[in-house]
């Protein structure tokens, strides 16, 4: 019994640290670990094969990026309608902070790891 209250809190321990929820300001204290970064969405950038949401200032001085692949980014309009409608608005995505060509990024592959905030 003692083992099995043991191994409950444990697993509480890790989904509670899988939920952590912190500002974009902080994700380069968080590389290589999955979160909920929020902060104001500054700018949104469609290319052909990937739209890029540039967090609290537009490109090149983001705090954070969430990257959209083109095939799914249907789902992201479907749900949310265009992107650049929801610029100055808080905006939270849950992922895997990682480091691309010297910036920090989020590749947000589902719409419901997409929060928006009016």
């Amino acid at each position: 019994m003692k083992y099995i209250i043991l191994f409950c809190l444990f697993c509480i321990g890790c989904i509670h640290a899988a939920e952590l929820k912190i500002s974009v300001f902080k994700s380069p204290f968080r590389v290589g670990e999955s979160v909920m970064a929020c902060g104001i969405l500054a700018q949104v950038t469609e290319r052909p094969k990937q739209t890029y949401l540039s967090m609290d200032k537009a490109y090149p001085n983001q705090s954070l990026t969430l990257l959209i692949w083109a095939d799914d980014y249907p789902q992201f309009v479907q749900r949310f309608g265009g992107m650049k409608k929801h610029i100055k608005k808080r905006v939270c995505a849950r992922g895997l902070i990682e480091e691309y060509k010297n910036t920090l990024q989020i590749n947000v592959v589902n719409p419901q790891f997409l929060r928006i905030m009016d």
